[in-house]
């Protein structure tokens, strides 16, 4: 969602890689605001594309799908900050997001939020059927909010971990949790702490091999 690094864009597209390996019918729905040098063949990220995406998410989205929410970006504590071609646009609240997920909490629904102080949302995002993964605690940074790869950190170690098809979704933020440890203390910055919410109806697909939820069972 942020035009001022090529990281937010890449972590997409390596999410995409790995939801389209496990399964190839899955559906993308995608926005980015993309750096300069990067190619601008998706919508935009605005407030409104983004209520518009997930209003039609939720109109065809049934109880046996699955939805995997990721949203990368730059943020202030309690907001998701939004930035297209170098321009500040409105960013999204707690209630902006907690709002558009709403229609979904008869779907199991994980959400991946790569941004500093993303563990603030945790508490307005709550709910039985969801699973939440923040990159941080609710104060702290990511890494100082310096990216030197080619994706944020918490991206790279979720979505770019080895054998993370055949893990649990618990046991994937783990190793992801595990490898951003030891990141930060080979590069001494301070612990970001990431993250983990897990509802009491999600528990049970929260302890699937991430190959097997993301696979949503065939109609009968």
């Amino acid at each position: 969602m942020h035009s001022q690094s090529k990281v937010f864009r890449n972590d997409v597209l390596l999410a995409e890689k790995l939801v389209k390996d496990i399964d190839p019918n899955a559906l993308m729905l995608k926005l980015a605001n993309p750096a300069r040098d990067q190619s601008a063949d998706w919508p935009q990220a605005t407030p409104e594309n983004f209520a518009l995406v997930m209003s039609k998410m939720a109109e065809v989205a049934r109880p046996r799908d699955r939805v995997l929410l990721l949203i990368s970006t730059h943020s202030n504590p309690g907001l998701l900050n939004i930035n297209a071609g170098g321009k500040h646009l409105p960013p999204l609240t707690p209630q902006i997001l907690s709002n558009a997920l709403a229609p979904l909490n008869d779907v199991p629904t994980l959400v991946v939020l790569s941004a500093c102080y993303s563990g603030a949302l945790i508490e307005p995002l709550k709910a039985p059927n969801r699973v939440l993964l923040t990159a941080t605690d609710a104060r702290r940074t990511t890494f100082n909010c310096q990216y030197k790869g080619d994706h944020t950190p918490f991206a790279e170690a979720l979505f770019g971990q080895a054998g993370a098809e055949n893990r649990s979704v618990t046991d994937w933020m783990g190793e992801a949790q595990k490898s951003i440890a030891a990141q930060e203390r080979r590069r001494k910055v301070p612990a970001s702490q990431p993250r983990i919410f897990v509802g009491d109806e999600a528990k049970a697909w929260a302890n699937q091999p991430l190959k097997n939820w993301l696979q949503a069972p065939k109609a009968p």
